[in-house]
This record gives structure tokens, sequence and C-alpha cells, in this order.
């Protein structure tokens, strides 16, 4: 048994305890006593970590991710959606090698739990990223891609995906488990969304799809025109204006439950709101990486109102660059108080709690993790507040969400196990991929 002490303990469930103590034992939480009545409640003999002057907190929960990603930091800057996306996919799929891939994926990870991370709403490809998360140790969901534009497509693209799945479900623990990802309305006929979600129900899969994020996906559902169409048509693949928006024709699909995940969700109508709160699907809120690519700011005060559940994702790397939660929480803040003028938009207590108990919950693994709960599993991260930066600390929440960073990251645990990374060579060998991908100048 493990007693972790710290000026406080943040729980998330319930207020924040100063003078505070984390009883773990056997990789889960025991019991959150004041500090005081710590011994009794802990037992004698028990191996004492004093954390002066810090914060533990839940391990952020990054609700959407792409790990495999990581190597493409920095090497798509500044370009159109459209470029962005095919030049990303260019890369992947003509430059990298799928140990290429591990390593990128591996990187990722260990960025992960340096800024506290320890559960993942990965969406991946070819299951580097599942990978990188049983060896690493992250718990979440790993949302196994497909892609298929054209109908004639489905069946084989189905087939594949259930291969896979099949493949990748044998590793499946109660908290990190495989899901499903139909990637975005420009890459995914409508034939294979609805075969996709019949086979989550049917399999009990969780399901994420990226949707309404952008201007041009919304000009292809709309209006069947803007650079999606046109590529898809020169393609050979028909295009039919929906004359909708696109979370009424993920509606239409049947795809809008509460069982599936929406990233992005940003091109958002006003009649979609009914939509919404009807079906109660989880929302992966990305502010950062929406900011970047131009894409726009969610309604996420709007969301919230309509009783959504919505969790805080970094996306990848190569659209956001680096992994803080604390950057998310700010941001999604700012955001929405400059979108409606109003401070009671979005606060600090709300925001943090999308980054860990409700990232938890949009997941479907709020039983398990996501806060500090006798019963729960003993994820923390241990938050440095001596940092003259967060100085002086009147509310831990608030001092956190609006003055900490990564860098205050102090310790990361996995099932009450501190976590140790040497990197070295791991980003080693990352930046010898990097100098061939670098273009030349």
């Amino acid at each position: 048994m493990t007693v972790f002490e710290a000026d406080w303990i943040c729980p998330v469930s319930s207020p924040p305890i100063p003078n505070g103590c984390l009883v773990v034992e056997n990789e889960k939480i025991r019991s959150l006593p004041a500090r005081h009545g710590g011994s009794d409640a802990a037992g004698a003999g028990s191996h004492r970590i004093a954390f002066p002057g810090c914060a533990i907190i839940p391990g952020f929960v990054n609700a959407h991710a792409h790990l495999e990603l990581t190597i493409l930091r920095g090497l798509l800057e500044d370009l159109p959606f459209t470029t962005w996306i095919s030049r990303l996919t260019r890369t992947k799929y003509e430059q990298l090698t799928r140990d290429q891939m591990l390593l990128s994926a591996r990187l990722g990870a260990a960025e992960m739990l340096a800024a506290g991370v320890t559960c993942v709403g990965e969406v991946m490809d070819d299951a580097t990223g599942w990978e990188a998360m049983r060896e690493f140790g992250l718990q979440g969901i790993a949302y196994q891609e497909t892609f298929g534009p054209a109908d004639a497509q489905m069946p084989e693209a189905l087939a594949a995906l259930q291969k896979k799945v099949a493949t990748y479900r044998r590793d499946d623990t109660e908290t990190r488990r495989i899901g499903v990802s139909p990637h975005a309305p420009y890459t995914v006929s409508a034939k294979l969304y609805q075969a996709v979600n019949d086979y989550a129900q049917r399999e009990d899969l969780p399901l994420a799809t990226h949707a309404a994020e952008s201007l041009e996906e919304g000009l292809l559902i709309r209006h069947g025109s803007g650079p999606f169409a046109e590529r898809l048509r020169e393609r050979g693949i028909p295009v039919a204006p929906q004359g909708c928006s696109p979370i009424a024709y993920l509606h239409r699909l049947g795809l809008l439950r509460d069982a599936t995940m929406l990233i992005h969700a940003v091109d958002l109508e006003d009649s979609d709101f009914d939509l919404l709160r009807r079906a109660r699907p989880a929302i992966a809120h990305c502010p950062k990486s929406n900011a970047k690519l131009a894409h726009g700011i969610a309604r996420i005060a709007e969301m919230k109102k309509a009783g959504l559940p919505i969790a805080l994702g970094s996306d990848s790397v190569a659209s956001n660059n680096v992994v803080d939660m604390f950057e998310e929480m700010r941001s999604a803040i700012f955001q929405q108080r400059g979108r409606t003028q109003r401070l009671d938009a979005l606060d600090a207590e709300a925001v943090f709690r999308m980054a860990t108990l409700g990232g938890a919950e949009c997941l479907g693994l709020a039983d398990y993790l996501g806060s500090l709960e006798a019963g729960k599993r003993a994820d923390f991260a241990v938050v440095d507040l001596n940092d003259p930066a967060v100085q002086p600390v009147y509310d831990p929440i608030g001092a956190m969400v609006y003055s900490a960073s990564r860098r205050n990251i102090r310790a990361t645990y996995l099932a009450g196990c501190e976590v140790k990374i040497d990197a070295a060579d791991i980003l080693r060998d990352c930046v010898s991929v990097a100098r061939k991908l670098r273009p030349a100048r």
C-alpha cells in the first residue's frame, strides 16, 4: 500500500481536498483521506511519497489523437485544409514504412505520458497506435479507421475492417479497447457508413468519426461542391448534394447515437441541436487544431447547454504541434468567451472535467478512470504548483487551467506506478526519418 501526499488532491468528481492523501493498493485507489487522517486510513507501515507544493489530479484523457502522425509535426505548416490532407496522405503512404509509423506512434505515446495523459482516444490506420498504447501502458480506445468514398468499395473495406478488429480485439481489456472509425464524409460513402455502423452495433464496438469539421466538408454535403467534391469527381466517383448539414446527414444514416463520438463538430446549424439533444452522441472538441487549420470555433457553450457529453482532444501534432492539455483547456475557455462575449460560456471547473472525467465518459470508460475515486485505476498526474508562473494558488483548478503547462507535470502514474521513459533512442530514430521527409530548399 502506498500513500501519496500533496498540497491538493483534485478528484474532479468532488471538490479539491487541501493537504490530502491518495491511498493506492493493488493498482487501484483505495481512499482519499485528509492528511491528518491518512495514517489511520492507510494502515501502519504504508509507504509514503510526498509531493509538497503539488496537486495530484486524474491522468488527462486526450479524447482524440493520432499517435502514428507524430513524425509529421511541423512538416505541413500553413496549408489549406484540402492540400494539408492530401499531402499528409501521400507522405504517410508513399514515404513512410510501417516500422517508421510505429516509431512515430511510440514517440507520440511517450509525449502523451510526459504531458500527464494516461488515456487516449486514438484514431489509427494500421494498428501502430494500438501497439504503442499497449507498449507504454496508455489506456483508452483505439479506433480502427476505414476508408472508401465509392459505394463499390464498401464490401472490401468492411471485410478488411472486420479482419483487423477481430485480430486486435484479442488484446482488449476493460480499459483498453478497440473501436471503429469510418473516417469522414469526404472519404466514406453512405453505404460504408451504414455498414460500419451496423457492424459496430452488432459487435458492441465504440464508433468515432470526423464530422462537421470544415467549410470544405460542408460544401460537399450541402451542395455537392467545393474541393472535396471536385477531387471525388476526378476519381470518377459521383457526388450528389445532400441538401443538409453534415450532422443531419449522419443522422439520416443512423450514426447519431450515444455510442458514437463526433470529432470536431464545428460546422453546426441551429437545427442540428435538436438532433444532437435527442441522440446525445459524444463530442471530441479539439480547440487548438480547429483554430490552427482555420476551421472555426465549435459551439461548445450551446452543446454544453444541450447536455451533450464533451471531451477535449489534441488531434494529431501534425495539426497542433504539441500535446498540452492545459493549453487545450485555456483555448477552449478563451474561444468560447470570445465567441459568445459571455464569461459563463465555459469556466475552469467545467473544462477541467472535460479533460478528465468528461473524456472518460465520452470513451465509455468512466467506471474505471477519469477521476480519483475509490475502486478506480490509480492513473494520475502530479502537477508542480511551485512554478512562479503558477503562484500564488488561491484555487488549484483555476491555477492549473489558467496558468500551468505540460512543463509543470512532475510525474505521471499508471496503476500506481510512476512512468519512467527514456525516449532518447526513439527521438534519435525519429530525427533520422524526419531528415528524409524534409523538403529540399
